[in-house]
Parts: C-alpha cells; sequence; structure tokens
C-alpha cells in the first residue's frame, strides 16, 4: 500500500483540530489523486513540535484503548484518537480515513541551525549542541535526524555547517528535507541537490506556519513511498525501519504536493514578522 508522509508538522496553539485534520486528509487524498494511486493509501503525519509545544501528549491522553480501528468507523466529521501499542504514535480517524500520527521534535542546534527528531519526542534545549553532536543525540535516543530546509539558514557559515555534515563519514543515518513554504520558482537549493544526488533520501514537509490559513497546510507536501505497509499497533516502528532500510540501499523517494506561489510567500513572510516584532513589543511592555 502507498504511503504518504509528511515529515514537517507543526500543530499551533490557534489551530482547530477538526479543521486541521480534515485538511489533511483532503490534502492527502488529492495527492494520492495526483500520483495516479487508486484505491487504499496509508497517510502520515510526523509532528515536529518546538520546546514550548506538546500537542502530541495531550491528544495522547484524549486517546482511547488501542482497538482495531480498521473494523471500527467513527462518525463522519468527528475525530477520534486511537492510542497505539506504542508510546510515539497514535491513529487519528474521522469516518472511514484514518491518519497516523508520529511523534518528534523541532531542535535547534548551537550553530543556531534547525535539525527534525522524528520517532522521539525527548526534548533537547536548544543551542547547546552543535549540529552534529545534535544529530548524534538524536539517533542515540532513537529518533531520525532530519535537516531541513528553511528560508536563509543555509547560507555563510551555518551552510558550510551543514555541508560538512553532509559530506561527513557518520555511522548513523542522516536524511535531508525540502520544504513546502520554499517558493515555486525558486531553484534546489544547491545542498538539497548535493544529499539527493549522494544518495541521501530527502523527507520533506509542508511546515505549517503560525498563521491562521497555515491550518489548511498539512499534507501540502511530503514523500510518497511506494509498496509498503505499515502496523495498525506499532505504525512508528515499521515506518522507521522502511526508511532506515532506504537510506542503506540508496533508494530515492518520490516528492508529492507543491509549493507556494512567491506572492504567498512575501505575505506569509511579511505576517510572520510583523508577528515577531508584535511580540517582542508586548514582552517588554
Amino acid at each position: 500500500m502507498p504511503i504518504f508522509i509528511d515529515a514537517h508538522v507543526h500543530i499551533h496553539p490557534d489551530f482547530s483540530l477538526k479543521r486541521f485534520f480534515s485538511a489533511a486528509l483532503d490534502n492527502f487524498s488529492a495527492a494520492a489523486t495526483k500520483q495516479g494511486v487508486h484505491g487504499n493509501s496509508t497517510y502520515v503525519l510526523a509532528l515536529t513540535e518546538g520546546m514550548d509545544c506538546d500537542v502530541f501528549s495531550r491528544l495522547q491522553q484524549q486517546a482511547i484503548s488501542p482497538e482495531d480501528v480498521s473494523a471500527r468507523q467513527s462518525e463522519s466529521d468527528s475525530l477520534v484518537f486511537h492510542k497505539t501499542a506504542e508510546d510515539n504514535s497514535l491513529i487519528v480517524q474521522k469516518g472511514s480515513q484514518n491518519i497516523f500520527l508520529i511523534a518528534g521534535r523541532q531542535l535547534i542546534s548551537k550553530d543556531n541551525i534547525e535539525l527534525l527528531s522524528l520517532f522521539n519526542p525527548l526534548k533537547i534545549k536548544d543551542r547547546t549542541r552543535n549540529l552534529t553532536e545534535l544529530a548524534q543525540t538524536v539517533t542515540d535516543n532513537g529518533g531520525l535526524a532530519v535537516v531541513p530546509w528553511g528560508v536563509g539558514k543555509w547560507l555563510g557559515t551555518r551552510g558550510k555547517v551543514v555541508e560538512s555534515l553532509l559530506t561527513s563519514a557518520l555511522e548513523y543515518p542522516l536524511s535531508f528535507g525540502d520544504n513546502g513554504n520554499r517558493p515555486l520558482l525558486w531553484p534546489e537549493p544547491s545542498l538539497l541537490k548535493q544529499a539527493r544526488e549522494a544518495g541521501v533520501i530527502l523527507l520533506s514537509g509542508s511546515d505549517p506556519l503560525p498563521l491562521a490559513s497555515h491550518v489548511e497546510r498539512p499534507a501540502s507536501s511530503g514523500t510518497f513511498i511506494h509498496h509498503e505497509n505499515l502496523s495498525f499497533q506499532h505504525p512508528a516502528t515499521s515506518l522507521k525501519e522502511i526508511l532506515t532500510t532506504a537510506m542503506a540501499d540508496n533508494l530515492a523517494l518520490e516528492p508529492f504536493g507543491c509549493r507556494i506561489g512567491s506572492f504567498q510567500f512575501l505575505r506569509d513572510q511579511l505576517r510572520i514578522n510583523l508577528r515577531k516584532r508584535m511580540s517582542r513589543i508586548t514582552s517588554t511592555s
């Protein structure tokens, strides 16, 4: 069964969960249609929560006990959260449709570079480890380290740090990721191209920003895997095994979805910068 993964997901405090997961299902379904996939597909949202967020734990507390969700159907317009046999995954059910929700973190290195820790929600204090040390710590704690592209974050000195990690002889799996917020007309970043040509798999995602319109962004972009199956009770474990095998075998994964236009990019950046400025003013008043 095909697997569609959005590997860079934030559920911001102002987001409606119902709108968020409904949009994710719609976007996943649209992606499957565009990929020419007929029949059932598996949908995965990989949470990458910051240090001050813990939505996964809150949803886990609301979730009902493990059961065969494939045989149960909730009311068509309601959300039901199911526990699995794992501490780092949940199943989100709406009607007859399911999304696997995987726990994880967005971390910041001492070099001020973002690193995603998929499959492991362990909190590591920001800016306390350099990028290489941080990726090693993520791996040692059972996570999968992903270096995501971000606007201006791979330029200058930081770009050299990322390139050094990319070209190092690492003893652990490492992935890079594109970002749905990268404008459609922008060329592929050189380090992403370098990673792809070196056989590094790209795990990309939508990276919803803390803007009202971005509640519709989950699953608007990501990574597509052909003909694999996830365990209902151990989805995180089985997905990690699939991805690490793909890394070891240098298998290329397909991107899905579309990036934003230049006008939307500029509008979003202006709104984010205004939000940050207002937050600073509020905190100093």
